[in-house]
């Protein structure tokens, strides 16, 4: 039995394989707590959620659970303490501050989100968790599939995750840049080190195995990419949101199924995921409560 707190429905598009999520309501608390053991770098326990299992609990719980309480709050308190007792300056730099933390946040939620939609939508695939740090750099994520052997890679999908309130100009201004870019050969170097890094955890993978399962990709039939946007329902329009994808296939050229596309729209982005940032702050709460780790 497998638990799937967040819906997908497929969505028409000419440009790629789209899918619209939703966050169902009497599944809200289950997926809280498959990203409260995520951010608490605890992914076999995110997977025991999925897999209706009980998560174990982790003596490391207590070190990570400040950081990724911490990680939630936006906007600090300092900041919003200038913005009230300030000067001029130090209100405008607090200003600047609040709106960068705000956008880190958001985002670096959202990337958790993407993983959950990825990990409940490919099952045996072996997924990169997300990053552990806000605003990295590099792609957002990585999916791979092997064959029935677990020798040959045969699918690997690079990931582009964005929360945005306008996010067709993000998209065109830097996702399809970064897309063009990998298509023509740049970054290779940071694409065969995180194969590299996903493959050492396949069971049974010798180093020579690995080494030939990177080495014969052919990357113009086995490289996909996704693109997923956390965005508002004002920018749903006519094509429930496929306007927004526009020039993905001029960017990576192959069959429509090497190309997805994945929305997850609030009535207001920045208010959507700042609710979801507060109660996820509180399942974290619970989770430390539960392992005498509350005083946080």
């Amino acid at each position: 039995m497998r638990i799937l707190p967040l819906a997908q429905s497929k969505r028409s598009s000419g440009e790629c394989d789209l899918s619209e999520w939703s966050i169902e309501s009497h599944k809200r608390e289950l997926l809280l707590a498959l990203l409260a053991y995520l951010y608490l770098q605890q992914e076999m326990n995110a997977e025991r959620v999925v897999a209706a299992l009980d998560p174990r609990a982790r003596s490391s719980t207590k070190r990570a659970l400040p950081n990724a309480i911490n990680k939630l709050i936006a906007p600090k308190p300092g900041d919003l303490e200038l913005m009230e007792h300030g000067d001029e300056d130090e209100q405008e730099k607090a200003r600047n501050r609040i709106q960068v933390s705000i956008e880190h946040r958001d985002g670096h939620l959202f990337q958790y989100l993407s993983w959950v939609a990825a990990r409940l939508a490919s099952p045996t695939s072996i997924l990169t968790p997300p990053h552990v740090r806000q605003a990295d750099k590099g792609f957002d994520g990585f999916i791979i599939d092997l064959d029935d052997a677990q020798k040959k890679v045969v699918r690997v999908v690079l990931c582009e995750d964005k929360a945005s309130q306008a996010p067709r100009s993000l998209i065109t201004r830097s996702v399809w840049k970064e897309i063009s870019a990998i298509c023509e050969g740049d970054r290779e170097d940071e694409v065969h080190s995180s194969l590299n890094t996903l493959l050492k955890a396949v069971p049974g993978l010798s180093e020579e195995e690995l080494e030939d399962a990177v080495d014969t990709i052919f990357w113009e039939k086995i490289r996909h990419f996704r693109v997923s946007v956390a965005t508002g329902e004002d920018q749903r329009g006519n094509s429930d949101f496929a306007l927004l994808f526009s020039g993905f296939e001029d960017v990576a050229l192959g069959p429509l199924e090497s190309r997805v596309g994945g929305i997850l729209p609030f009535a207001d982005v920045r208010a959507g995921l700042a609710e979801l940032a507060q109660d996820l702050i509180r399942k974290l709460q619970e989770i430390g409560s539960v392992t005498g780790d509350s005083d946080v």
